[in-house]
């Protein structure tokens, strides 16, 4: 048998030494690599499709628009509710969107290219008549913008209006 020099033995074996302390946590010590979450999504990520709606036909009447949320990034989470205002000509009037009672958040994992989605409910009027919902995934300045082309929506007794909208659905499998 054939003995390998001293220096290659020694430099095989404190290989084997590091490689067998490898427990799997990063270097940063955040825990396992498997065990964290993907980052919370960002509003720059993702894209917007509204439709198709079942629109309100008169004043009094109940319309659904649901909006679809493409995820354009990497894996990344949404946990909490959309954030919806609208919005009139010229961003003359804002307006929060306000979350179904009784609408329970939930948290979606979207890989890139997967979507979710959630549907504004709204009764039609003439109180306020909106040009653009306006979304983000999270409080703050960014938003994404789409043409509200449903009509006007109806005023509530409070001084509101009659709209809502749902928590992100999951979609897809």
């Amino acid at each position: 048998m054939r003995a390998l020099p001293v220096t290659a033995t020694a430099a095989f074996a404190a290989l084997l030494l590091l490689t067998a302390c490898d427990d799997g946590t990063p270097a940063d010590g955040k825990g396992k690599a498997a065990d964290r979450k993907p980052a919370a999504c960002e509003t720059g990520q993702v894209r917007l499709e509204a439709g198709p709606a079942s629109t309100a036909p008169a004043d009094g009447d109940t319309g659904e628009v649901p909006v679809t949320v493409l995820n354009e990034g990497g894996t990344c989470v949404l946990d909490g509710t959309p954030e919806v205002f609208l919005a009139g000509a010229s961003d003359s009037e804002t307006v929060e969107v306000p979350l179904t009672e009784g609408a329970r958040p939930q948290e979606i994992t979207l890989a890139e290219g997967d979507t979710t989605s959630f549907v504004v409910t709204y009764v039609r009027g003439t109180s306020f008549n909106p040009a653009d919902l306006h979304f983000a995934v999270t409080p703050g300045p960014e938003t994404k913008k789409i043409p509200w082309t449903y009509g006007g929506i109806a005023p509530t007794e409070d001084g509101g209006y009659e709209m809502s909208v749902s928590t992100y659905q999951q979609t897809g499998d």
